[in-house]
C-alpha cells in the first residue's frame, strides 16, 4: 500500500513537472518538483532494501515540508490590509513573451479590486525583464492596470528589480520622492509568497499589510517547494554567525 501510494505520488509530481516545463517560464520551483518525483519514484522501487532509519528520515523531510506549507498558506491567506494605506506594491511574476502569466493577471486583478476600495492609493507594479521576457513584467503590469481604467498618472512603473529585496527596495525609492515620511503600504502577491515577502518588506523599511492573489493547485508543487527552500534559507543565513 505504501509502495503503491509512493509511486502514484511520484508519477503525479513528474507529470506536474513535465506539464509545467511546457507550459510556463523554467524556474527552481520546476526542477524540484522533479527531483522530488524522482525521489519518491526510487523510494518506491527500493522501498523493501532500504535500511529503517532512512524511510524515518524520509517521512519526517515530507512531513516537514507538508508543515511548511500549511503554514505558508495559512499566514498568507490571512489578509490584513486595511485599505486606507497610501500605497499598493504589486509583486511582479511572469510574462511570456509578451503575455502576462495567469498568476501576474491574478496579482493585478487584485490591485484592480483593492483600487476600487482605495482609488486614492498609488499603485507600484515592481518587476524587470526576465530571459524569456520581451518586456520588463512592470510594464506588462502598468499595461493590463491601465486597460481596466486605472488611471495612468496613479500607476508607478518599477522596472528592474529581480528579486523580491529589490522589488521592495526599489518601490521604497520612488515611494519616498512622492509620500511624507512614515506612510503605510499594502503590497499584492500569492498566498505562498506573502510570509517571506512581509518580513523582507519590513527588512526595507516599509510600514506593510498585505492582500493576497491564490495559486491554482497545479501550482502548489512548484511554488511551496520553492518558497519552502527560500524560507529555511533565509531562516539559516540569519541564525548563522557573521
Amino acid at each position: 500500500m505504501v509502495r503503491a501510494l509512493l509511486l502514484g505520488l511520484g508519477c503525479a509530481l513528474g507529470v506536474n513537472a513535465a506539464w509545467l516545463a511546457f507550459t510556463a517560464n523554467l524556474n527552481l520551483g520546476m526542477a524540484l518538483v522533479a527531483v522530488v518525483a524522482l525521489g519518491l519514484i526510487a523510494w518506491a522501487l527500493w522501498h523493501q532494501r532500504l535500511p529503517r532509519p532512512l524511510h524515518i528520515t524520509a517521512a519526517v523531510l515530507c512531513l516537514a515540508v507538508i508543515g511548511m506549507a500549511a503554514f505558508l498558506a495559512g499566514y498568507g491567506t490571512r489578509d490584513n490590509a486595511r485599505f486606507d494605506e497610501d500605497a499598493v506594491i504589486v509583486l511582479g511574476a511572469a510574462v511570456h513573451g509578451s503575455e502576462l502569466s495567469k498568476t501576474l493577471i491574478r496579482r493585478l486583478d487584485v490591485a484592480v479590486a483593492y483600487h476600487e476600495r482605495n482609488p486614492g492609493a498609488l499603485i507600484v507594479v515592481s518587476g524587470g525583464q526576465g530571459p524569456q521576457e520581451d518586456l520588463p513584467e512592470a510594464v506588462a503590469m502598468q499595461q493590463y492596470l491601465v486597460s481596466t481604467g486605472i488611471p495612468a498618472e496613479s500607476v508607478i512603473t518599477e522596472d528592474r528589480a529581480t528579486s523580491t529585496e529589490e522589488n521592495f527596495a526599489f518601490s521604497r525609492a520612488l515611494l519616498d520622492r512622492r509620500l511624507p515620511s512614515g506612510y503605510p503600504v499594502a503590497f499584492v502577491t500569492d498566498e505562498f509568497h506573502v510570509y517571506r515577502a512581509g518580513r523582507i518588506a519590513a527588512a526595507a523599511g516599509l510600514d506593510a499589510t498585505h492582500v493576497s492573489s491564490r495559486t491554482p493547485w497545479y501550482f502548489w508543487p512548484s511554488n511551496y517547494l520553492r518558497e519552502t527552500l527560500a524560507v529555511v534559507t533565509s531562516w539559516l543565513s540569519q541564525t548563522s554567525p557573521s
